[in-house]
């Protein structure tokens, strides 16, 4: 009964195993839509400052193109007053003034351009990590309820080759104390045993699969066998 005994322990110990690796599986998951998430959110943050700043330099340029216009009349009343004509000399001032703030609002388009595409590549990393994050997340988990799988199956396994090894051992037993008393129980016993520790040497997760197989056990049925066999013949 021993192969037994260890068998249903074997059992509860696949079975413990599975719910291990289905518990690890939900983390996993659970993990990776937690960074998919962050990245989510981190990404539309940085979408939505980008929005702003966009706005605000909006703003700034309509300000400094004010400016530009109010430099220019500024140059133009000054020149007026002085008794200056508009040609010649006369107007480098005012040229001067505007090309001030044309570089001013160059170089803002140009901050602005690079600061856009910047936003926009960094949003598009963070969302692609999340992703990769939930992938990778998810192929952990699919590993991890395939191996719950295969402690489910081992557990089952395991309970079958313990009930068909009792059974086996049971039956040999009383078949052998009919025939042979005491000694013949222990010898059918034992030869009950090895056909189940045959039995379930095929079945992956049991004791035998794994080497433990009663050689006694199997010595002791070929034993019976040989012996009934000679007897038959006699």
């Amino acid at each position: 009964m021993g192969e037994s005994f260890g068998n249903f322990g074997l059992a509860e110990s696949h079975k413990g195993a599975g719910r291990v690796a289905a518990a690890n599986a939900r983390v996993a998951r659970a993990q990776g839509k937690a960074e998919r998430g962050k990245a989510e959110g981190q990404a539309a943050r940085l979408e939505l400052e980008n929005k702003v700043a966009g706005e605000q330099a909006a703003e700034n340029m309509s300000r400094l193109r004010k400016e530009q216009r109010q430099a220019g009349a500024a140059v133009q009343a000054a020149r007026a007053a002085s008794g200056f004509t508009a040609e010649g000399s006369g107007s480098q001032p005012e040229i001067s003034a505007l090309a001030r703030y044309e570089q001013a609002a160059q170089d803002m388009v140009l901050n602005r351009s690079m600061q856009d595409v910047s936003s926009r590549f960094q949003s598009t990393m963070l969302r692609r990590s999340g992703e990769l994050a939930e992938r990778g997340a998810e192929a952990s988990a699919d590993y991890q309820d395939s191996m719950a799988q295969i402690h489910k199956m081992k557990a089952h396994n395991a309970n079958k080759a313990a009930m068909v090894t009792g059974s086996l051992t049971a039956v040999g037993a009383a078949v052998g104390a009919y025939f042979g008393g005491p000694a013949g129980a222990k010898m059918g016993a034992q030869a009950g045993a090895g056909v189940g520790s045959m039995y379930s040497a095929g079945l992956p997760g049991t004791m035998e699969s794994h080497g433990n197989r009663n050689e006694q056990a199997e010595k002791d049925f070929a034993a019976a066998i040989s012996k009934g066999v000679d007897s038959w013949l006699k």
